[in-house]
């Protein structure tokens, strides 16, 4: 009974060491799963690197988004505080904001109406800088 046990363990020790020599050489499975691995890592990285350019393409678009909304935000305050105004509500002007930046466009009776115009886009939060195309009326 103890050679049985003993045999079996010699046996069991040679399979251990057959297939550890086995794997020294390189067969086709082993081949096989190194290519697997290899494809395997080139997706992930392809995957990575399409997420990270996914992502700061959202980013971009969200900075460009955030920044419309800025932009019509100051353009209705610009508004609202010239309509607010007893001397330049009756004025026609356009208003638009870049970044930031009004740009003032009309006319005006006289130079005191377009430098409160001025004045007061100037005063209105948000604004970084006016562009005075506004002209006297004949």
């Amino acid at each position: 009974m103890e050679l049985e046990h003993s045999f079996k363990a010699v046996f069991a020790s040679m399979m251990i060491v057959s297939g550890l020599v086995s794997c020294d050489k390189s067969g086709p499975a082993e081949s096989a799963g190194k290519k697997i691995d290899e494809a395997t890592e080139n997706v992930s990285s392809a995957i990575s690197n399409t997420v990270e350019k996914a992502d700061q393409s959202v980013m971009r678009k969200s900075d460009s988004a955030g920044q419309e909304i800025d932009d019509g935000a100051i353009t209705a305050k610009v508004k609202m505080a010239l309509l607010n105004d007893s001397t330049i509500k009756s004025m026609k002007i356009t208003v638009t904001t870049e970044r930031g930046e009004v740009t003032l466009t009309g006319s005006a009776e006289n130079q005191d109406k377009i430098d409160k115009a001025v004045m007061l886009t100037k005063a209105v939060p948000g604004v970084q800088s006016v562009n005075n195309k506004l002209v006297k009326s004949k």
